[in-house]
């Protein structure tokens, strides 16, 4: 069989396999492409409501950890008092 009737098969098959290559590679980069662009509009749009989230948040905590800080001082400052007055009726009543 002579070459030379086969090869503009050879040559479309070879274009053939291009195209597909070209393809099977440009649809996922298209759609990796699109996608990337799409996560980053969606933390552009998120990231400020999170921050204030965060704000917030903090707020509230410490605004939480003063309300705790004031209740437990007083049952704590009677305690100290009560120790204290303790401490010092037993050294009077120790002098001598």
């Amino acid at each position: 069989m002579d070459p030379n009737v086969l090869a503009p098969w050879r040559d479309l098959a070879i274009v053939w396999l291009g195209l597909l290559t070209i393809l099977f590679v440009a649809v996922p980069g298209v759609v990796f492409y699109f996608g990337v662009r799409g996560i980053r509009a969606a933390k552009r749009w998120l990231r400020p409501k999170l921050l204030l989230a965060q704000v917030w948040a903090k707020r509230i905590q410490n605004g939480a950890a003063r309300a705790s800080a004031r209740v437990a001082a007083l049952p704590i400052a009677l305690s100290s008092a009560g120790a204290r007055m303790s401490a010092t009726a037993r050294r009077v009543l120790a002098f001598k």
